[in-house]
C-alpha cells in the first residue's frame, strides 16, 4: 500500500544547526493493520508520518501511496486515500461536529446534501457520538473531540488512517476507547500510529517500527493484540458497594454504599395519574439515559486478550469517487466569511484602517479627475496628430527648392509642400465658436470644444468622399474638415445642439483667422487625418503672416501687380539709403522679381509734403512773406513787424491752414497703403468718416476752423477757435466711433501693416510661391539684419509653452517645410536618402520630423505632468493597499491555526486563496467601492454639467472604470498577499510554527 524509499529530511539544511531528522529510511507497509512508529520524543516519528501523508516535503527519496507519488499531488492523494487524526484534534472551532466531519466529504468532491448528511450520521454512530452532531468542539471533552476527529477521518472511508499521538491528550479511559476504535478500523485498512507509549504498542500494534535519530533501528511483529481494559471513571459498579432496601406503603428504595451522614429528604407525590419526586437535600445528582455516568450491576473485571476483533462497520460509507478534490469553500461561504471577519465585532484599529481605505478611495477619485486633464490631452495627441505630415528644416535655399521639386515625384510620395515658420510639433489648436444662447452672444466659444489639426490646401480634398456640406466652390473664408477632426470636436461637445456632423456646418473658428476673417466650416470629408483644408491663397496668407519676411499680397493694398513683378514699399527714414529703383531685378525667396514701382512711407504730413516737393511753409514764414511783399520797407527785426506777424497768424490762421493741408487727402491715401489695419484708416476708408483723417495730419485746428467758416462765413482767429467750445474735438468723435463700431473693430487688423519696415508687394502667383519656398531675399524684405558674424539670442516656443532662449549663429530665419505624403513609408525613405545631410544645428529642433516623431516629441509636453500624477496616485494606492494588507493580515493571524487545519485535512491552496481573495473582494466592495462610487458620481456630475469644472477636471466613464480596475487589482492582490505568503509553507510547518 505504502512504499518509502531512501527518504531524507533536513531542518536548517546547509546551516551550522542543520538537523538530519529523517535519514535514509526505506519501508514497505501493509494494506491493513496497525503499524506503530515508536520511539522517544524527537526521533522523527511525526516528521516521517507527515512525509507519508503529504503534510511535509522531503529533500530526497520517494513516498508512494497506492502507486502514486505523494510529492506530485499530495492534496489529492490525501483527500482520496488518507484520513488524518491529530494529537490536538485539529477541529475547526467555528463549525459544529457535523460540519467538521462533512468537510472531509466536501474535500472529496461530494455535493449531495442528503448523501453527506447520511454519511455524517453514520460516522458519528460509528464512534458513538450521534447525539453530539450539533455541538461545537469546545463544548466536548478531550475524548469526545478525538472521536469526532476519528469520525472525520473515516467518513470518506479512506484506505489509510494516519494517527499522530491520538491519545497524547487523553486520560486512560478515553485512551482505551480511542485505541479500541482504531483497532476495529484497522481490521479492514491500514492505521499508522505515532506513539511513545509502550503499553499501547504492545497491546494494539500489529507491526512496530522503532525509530532513533531519524533512522529505523528495529522492526517487529506482535503475534496477538487484544487490547486491555481500564476502569471507566464514569461507570459505577453496584456489585462492589454494600446494599440495603427500605420498603413500605408501596415504595421500595434500594440504597448502595454508605448511608449519608445527613438524612436525605425525598417527597414522592402521586397525583392526577402522575408521579412526582422532589429532593430537598443538597448535593444530589440525577441520572437519566443521556447522562455520562452509567450504572453497572456487577463488579469491574479486566479482560483477556481477544483473538478476534469486531470490525467497525463502514459499509454505509463507500469510498468517494468524484474527481473534484480539495474544494471546501464556495463563493457564497467565502462572502459570508468576509463579511463576518471584517464587519462584525470590528476592533477599533480595524475600524480605523477601514475608514482610511474609504477616505483614500475618495481622494483617489478627486486626484484622478484633476490629473485627468493630462491624460485627456495625451489621448487627444494620440488621436489627433497627422500620420501623413513630415517637417524638414530648410534654412538652405537648395534644400527648399529640392523639396518643392519633389512634389508629385512618384519616388517621394509627396503631393504638397508648405513653409512652416514655427516649431514643427503640429500646426494649430482649432477652437470653434458655438454661440452662447443664454446671453445671445454669437461669438462665444467653448474652451473645451477644440482639437489639433494640420492646415492643408483644398486641392487635397478632390479625391476624399464628402460626408456633409460641400467641398467645391468654396468662398475665401470657408474651410473643409476631416471626419477625424469632426469626431474629436463632437466628442468634446457638451452642447445638446452639437451632436452630429450636420451641426458642425457653419461654425466659425476663434483664433484661426485669415485677413481678420474667422474661417467657417463648409464641409466634412472622410479621412483619418487630422486636417483642416483652406483655400490655397488663404493658407498662403496664414503662412506668410507668421513669417519674419515682409512679402505681402499686393491686392490687399489696392495695388495691381503682375506675376514676376513687385511693388517696393519703403519707409523713408534716410534719403541716402540705396533702395532698388523701378526696373531693377531683386531676389525674393530665391526667385528673380522685377521692381515695377517704388512707393515711399512718411511718418508725418510735414515730412510727406516736404518730400513731395510742395514746399509748404510754416504760418510764420507764410505771413512774413506776405507782409514783406505788401510793404518792403518793414524791418523783420523790429517790434512793429513782430506785432503785425503775430496778428496775421492769429486772425488769418484758417487761411494758412487751408493752404498748408491741401495735400492731406493724398497723405491719407499713402497712410492707407501702409497702415491698412489701423482703426482710424478703417473709419475713413470703409465708413467715410472724413473728420477722422485730420487726426493723422495733426490738423484738428484746421478741421474746426472749417466748421467755423461754414457757420460764420469766415475763418476764425486762433483765439476765437480756442474759445469756441461748441466746435467738436476729434478725440470725442474718435471715442464715439470706438463705441459705435466696437464689433466691427474685432475684425480689423487683417492686413499686415508695413509702416515699421520696407516690404515687397507681390501678385497672387508669386505670393503663393513665396509661402512654399525659401531662398535668397533682398535685405529690405527681412525684418532683421541677419549676419553670419554675429551671435543672436533667438527666442522660440517649446511644446511646453515656455520661452526657450537658443544662443547660436544664424544666416537666416528658422524655417521648416511641411510635407504632405500619400505614402508615409515611401516619403520617410526618400527623406532619409536625399535629406539626411540636413542639420538644424539646434539641440531642441530636429532636422527631419516624421509623423511618429511628432507624436513622440509632443508627448514631452505631458510626460512630466503624467509622471507626477502617476507618482501621486501610486502613493495613495500604496497607502490604501497597505491598509488592506494589514486588515487581511490581522484577520489571517487570528486564523492561522484554522488555515493549518484546513491544509492538513486536504483543503487545496487554490481553494484557500479563493476564500481569502473573496474576503478581500467583499472588504474592497463594501469600503473602497462604496466611497469610490459616491465620489465618482459627484465628480462626474461636476465634469458633465459645469463648463468651469470641465476645464479643471477630466473624469469620463472610461477613466473612472480604469481607476476602479486598478483599485480592485491592487487591493485584491495585497489582500491576498498574506495568505499567499503563508501557503508557501507546508501544512505541518503552518501547524507547528503558528499553532496559536
Amino acid at each position: 500500500m505504502i512504499e518509502v524509499k531512501n527518504l531524507h529530511k533536513y531542518y536548517n539544511k546547509g546551516r551550522q544547526n542543520e538537523l538530519h531528522v529523517i535519514n535514509d529510511i526505506t519501508l514497505s507497509l501493509p494494506e491493513r493493520g496497525i503499524v506503530a512508529l515508536f520511539g522517544k520524543s524527537g526521533c522523527g516519528k511525526t516528521t516521517l508520518l507527515n512525509l507519508i501523508g503529504g503534510l511535509d516535503g522531503a529533500h530526497s527519496g520517494t513516498v508512494t501511496l497506492a502507486g502514486e507519488g505523494v510529492s506530485v499531488s499530495a492534496d489529492e492523494l490525501r483527500n482520496r486515500h488518507v484520513g488524518y487524526i491529530f494529537q490536538n484534534y485539529n477541529l475547526v472551532p467555528g463549525e459544529t461536529c457535523a460540519e467538521n466531519i462533512a468537510d472531509a466529504l466536501y474535500l472529496c468532491g461530494m455535493t449531495d446534501k442528503t448523501e453527506i448528511d447520511k454519511r455524517v450520521t453514520s460516522a458519528l454512530s460509528a464512534v458513538g457520538l450521534e447525539k453530539y452532531r450539533n455541538r461545537f468542539p469546545d463544548t466536548l471533552s478531550g475524548g469526545q473531540q478525538q472521536r469526532i476527529a476519528i469520525a472525520r477521518a473515516i467518513v470518506k472511508n479512506p484506505a489509510v488512517i494516519l494517527a499522530d499521538e491520538p491519545t497524547g491528550n487523553l486520560d486512560e479511559a478515553n485512551t482505551v476507547m480511542v485505541m479500541d476504535l482504531l483497532r476495529r478500523i484497522a481490521c479492514d485498512r491500514l492505521v499508522i500510529l505515532v506513539t511513545h507509549e509502550e503499553n499501547l504498542v504492545d497491546h494494539y500494534a500489529d507491526t512496530v517500527i522503532e525509530l532513533s535519530d531519524g533512522k529505523v533501528v528495529g522492526e517487529r511483529h506482535n503475534e496477538s493484540t487484544g487490547g486491555y481494559a481500564v476502569r471507566d471513571k464514569n461507570t459505577v459498579y453496584l456489585g462492589e458497594l454494600p446494599q440495603s432496601t427500605v420498603e413500605g406503603n408501596g415504595v421500595s428504595l434500594e440504597c448502595y454504599g454508605e448511608m449519608p451522614d445527613t438524612p436525605v429528604r425525598l417527597r414522592l407525590v402521586h397525583s392526577g395519574g402522575k408521579l412526582y419526586l422532589k429532593v430537598e437535600s443538597e448535593g444530589v445528582a440525577f441520572l437519566d439515559r443521556d447522562s455520562e455516568v452509567k450504572l453497572n450491576e456487577g463488579v469491574f473485571e479486566g479482560r483477556e486478550r481477544e483473538e478476534t476483533v469486531e470490525h467497525l462497520d463502514l459499509s454505509p460509507l463507500p469510498a468517494a469517487e468524484k474527481p473534484c478534490y480539495g474544494r471546501l469553500f464556495s463563493f457564497r461561504s467565502a462572502v459570508k466569511s468576509g463579511y463576518r471577519e471584517n464587519f462584525k465585532h470590528k476592533k477599533r484599529g480595524k475600524r480605523a484602517l477601514i475608514s482610511c481605505m474609504a477616505l483614500f478611495a475618495a481622494v483617489l477619485v478627486v486626484m484622478t479627475s484633476l490629473f485627468g486633464t493630462a491624460f485627456r490631452d495625451l489621448r487627444h495627441v494620440r488621436e489627433t496628430y497627422n500620420h501623413n505630415v513630415f517637417y524638414v528644416y530648410t534654412a538652405s535655399a537648395e534644400d527648399s527648392l529640392a523639396l518643392n521639386q519633389a512634389v508629385n515625384d512618384p519616388q517621394s510620395g509627396i503631393d504638397a509642400v508648405y513653409l512652416y515658420p514655427d516649431i514643427p510639433y503640429g500646426d494649430v489648436t482649432v477652437n470653434f465658436m458655438t454661440g452662447f444662447f443664454e446671453t445671445f452672444r454669437p461669438f462665444h466659444y467653448d474652451e473645451g470644444f477644440r482639437t489639433n489639426a494640420v492646415l492643408l490646401d483644398t486641392a487635397l480634398v478632390t479625391d476624399l468622399p464628402l460626408v456633409e456640406g460641400k467641398k467645391e466652390s468654396l468662398a475665401f473664408e470657408e474651410i473643409v474638415i476631416t471626419t477625424r477632426v469632426a469626431d474629436a470636436l463632437l466628442e468634446t461637445s457638451d452642447l445638446g445642439y452639437i451632436t452630429e456632423y450636420k451641426d458642425l456646418i457653419g461654425l466659425v473658428t476663434d483664433v484661426l483667422t485669415v485677413d481678420g476673417k474667422h474661417l467657417r466650416i463648409a464641409g466634412i470629408v472622410e479621412s483619418d487625418e487630422s486636417a483642416v483644408y483652406l483655400d490655397e491663397l488663404a493658407l498662403a496668407k496664414y503662412t506668410m503672416s507668421r513669417r519674419s519676411a515682409y512679402l505681402f499680397y499686393a491686392p490687399d493694398y489696392g495695388v495691381a501687380v503682375k506675376d514676376g513683378e513687385a511693388v517696393l514699399a519703403v519707409r523713408h527714414k534716410n534719403a541716402s539709403t540705396p533702395y532698388p529703383k523701378a526696373g531693377d531685378t531683386v531676389k525674393l525667396e530665391g526667385r528673380d522679381v522685377k521692381i515695377s514701382s517704388v512707393v515711399f512711407y512718411y511718418d508725418s504730413y510735414a515730412q510727406y509734403v516736404q518730400a513731395m516737393g510742395e514746399g509748404k511753409k510754416s504760418a510764420e514764414l507764410y505771413f512774413s512773406e506776405q507782409l514783406l511783399a505788401n510793404d518792403p520797407s518793414l524791418d523783420e527785426t523790429s517790434n512793429e513787424f513782430y506785432e503785425l506777424l503775430k496778428k496775421a497768424v492769429d486772425e488769418r490762421y484758417g487761411e494758412w491752414a487751408e493752404y498748408y493741408y491741401s495735400e492731406l487727402d493724398s497723405f491719407i491715401e499713402m497712410k492707407a497703403l501702409f497702415d491698412r489695419g489701423e482703426f482710424e484708416i478703417w473709419l475713413i476708408r470703409e465708413k467715410g468718416i472724413e473728420e477722422i483723417k485730420y487726426t493723422y495730419g495733426y490738423a484738428e485746428d484746421y478741421y474746426r476752423a472749417r466748421l467755423f467758416k461754414e457757420k460764420h462765413g469766415r475763418y476764425p482767429s486762433k483765439s476765437e477757435l480756442a474759445r469756441d467750445t461748441e466746435l467738436p474735438y476729434l478725440d470725442e468723435v474718435l471715442n464715439r466711433c470706438y463705441e459705435l463700431y466696437e464689433r466691427e473693430h474685432m475684425n480689423l487688423g487683417y492686413t499686415p501693416s508695413i509702416y515699421d519696415a520696407s516690404a515687397f508687394l507681390l501678385g497672387e502667383g508669386d505670393y503663393i510661391a513665396a509661402s512654399k519656398q525659401t531662398g535668397e531675399t533682398h535685405p529690405l524684405g527681412k525684418p532683421f539684419d541677419w549676419g553670419s558674424d554675429k551671435d543672436y539670442i533667438f527666442p522660440y516656443y517649446s511644446p511646453l509653452g515656455e520661452d526657450i532662449m537658443v544662443d547660436s549663429v544664424y544666416t537666416g530665419e528658422i524655417l521648416y517645410t511641411k510635407l504632405h505624403s500619400t505614402d508615409p513609408a515611401l516619403t520617410a525613405a526618400y527623406l532619409e536618402k536625399h535629406f539626411s545631410h540636413v542639420d538644424s544645428g539646434l539641440e531642441y529642433m530636429p532636422s527631419i520630423l516624421t509623423p511618429d516623431g511628432i507624436y513622440e516629441t509632443t508627448m514631452e509636453e505631458y510626460r512630466n505632468e503624467i509622471i507626477a500624477s502617476l507618482v501621486a496616485l501610486f502613493v495613495l494606492l500604496l497607502i490604501m493597499s497597505t491598509c488592506m494588507y494589514f486588515i487581511m493580515r490581522s484577520s489571517l493571524l487570528r486564523r492561522i491555526k484554522e488555515v493549518g487545519i484546513y491544509r492538513a485535512i486536504g483543503v487545496s491552496k487554490k481553494n484557500l486563496i479563493f476564500r481569502f481573495f473573496t474576503e478581500a473582494l467583499v472588504l474592497t466592495t463594501l469600503t473602497v467601492f462604496v466611497s469610490y462610487l459616491i465620489m465618482s458620481i459627484l465628480m462626474y456630475r461636476a465634469y458633465a454639467s459645469s463648463p468651469l469644472a470641465e476645464g479643471m477636471i477630466y473624469y469620463p466613464v472610461p477613466l473612472a472604470l480604469a481607476l476602479l480596475v486598478v483599485i480592485y487589482a491592487v487591493c485584491l492582490f495585497l489582500g491576498t498577499l498574506p495568505i499567499l505568503t503563508l501557503l508557501r509553507k507546508t501544512p505541518s510547518e503552518i501547524l507547528a510554527k503558528y499553532d496559536i
